[in-house]
């Protein structure tokens, strides 16, 4: 029986086959399952989304300054830009979601959910005793939506000896691991990494046989597209890390929420469309922004490649990116200050 690292390994270049075959979808080299996102030039600028209760979101452009009015990386004048009315509060129900289709029925004893992972291949859900860090022992569940037209047929063609059925259904071995086309656009997965003491197989082959439809959807915790990649997990409800990527203007962004009301070291005092911020130079660059009492969001650019081929954008192969661009970036994403998260630890 293969080991953990070449079933893996085997997911990893599916998937990655898959997307090669669109190449709007395929992202740059690197852990597939950890960071799949698919970029898209054309997308609609998104407002601050603020969940938690008093909040509200603001329509201004933006105005960067800092807490005793001197600017920082100032804008010109032209691009200071002001709201002539009150900013509205945006509900909770334009928070984008994302359906999550199935559910395991069975899993193994002492297992909870502890992580969901949402990019534009799919879904992912993570069942672990414990942490779901690198090495721990966990079952991996997937849905395949976005590419599940070229993984489907892979399936089907399968080695005669890797193939078999679920519910009746197409399915195949990679590995260890096992898939299934549960419809023409939903392709699901099955595998457990570092499981020690059971038959992988046989319980691979007993969680599929339980998966049952999940009506429900998740709130998708922060976007700057139609295609964020988030990461939400932790040991309980109670302590969570929610952080990803997303991009905007072809250049990607690492976002992370937080719990906390401190400021990043060496950071400078700022403010992004009237809530406070502190701006760090260090690096490429990172704003911190306080959107609620305890709930920040940072974001700081992760990769200055233009992901459909053209130019890269001026001063961002060697320079840090600047306040205004960072806080132009902040003002854009949806931001969800009441995290949907009430799942973690439940079976």
């Amino acid at each position: 029986m293969n080991d953990t690292t070449d079933t893996n390994d085997i997911t990893e270049t599916l998937i990655t086959d898959a997307l090669s075959h669109r190449a709007e979808r395929t992202p740059p080299p690197g852990a597939v399952l950890a960071a799949l996102r698919r970029p898209r030039r054309a997308r609609k600028p998104l407002l601050l989304v603020l969940a938690a209760a008093g909040t509200t979101a603001t329509a201004a452009a933006l105005v960067v300054t800092t807490v005793n009015g001197t600017a920082v990386d100032q804008v010109a004048p032209a691009q200071r830009l002001t709201t002539t009315s009150a900013p509205a509060p945006v509900p909770v129900a334009d928070v984008p979601t994302r359906a999550l289709d199935y559910r395991p029925g069975v899993m193994l004893d002492g297992y909870a959910e502890r992580e969901r992972i949402i990019g534009a291949w799919g879904t992912a859900r993570l069942y672990a005793p414990g942490s779901t860090d690198p090495g721990s022992p966990l079952v991996r569940f997937g849905v395949l939506t976005s590419i599940a037209g070229d993984v489907g047929p892979k399936v089907e063609d399968a080695p005669v000896g890797d193939r078999t059925t679920v519910g009746g259904v197409p399915a195949a071995w990679f590995g260890d691991n096992l898939y299934w086309n549960a419809t023409p656009d939903r392709v699901l997965s099955v595998s457990l990494e570092n499981v020690t003491g059971v038959d992988v197989r046989a319980q691979v082959r007993r969680i599929a046989d339980s998966v049952v439809a999940d009506p429900t959807s998740m709130r998708i915790p922060f976007s700057l597209n139609d295609y964020p990649h988030v990461v939400v997990k932790g040991p309980s409800a109670a302590d969570w890390t929610i952080a990803g990527t997303s991009n905007l203007d072809d250049v990607g962004y690492d976002v992370e929420l937080l719990r906390t009301a401190e400021a990043p070291a060496g950071s400078t005092p700022t403010t992004v469309a009237g809530r406070p911020a502190h701006y760090s130079a260090d690096g490429f660059g990172l704003l911190a922004v306080q959107l609620a009492p305890g709930f920040q969001v940072r974001v700081k650019p992760n990769e200055f490649k233009h992901f459909q081929g053209g130019s890269v954008p001026p001063g961002l192969h060697t320079e840090h990116a600047s306040v205004e661009v960072l806080a132009r970036v902040a003002q854009a994403l949806a931001v969800d200050t009441d995290p949907d998260v009430a799942w973690i630890g439940t079976p």
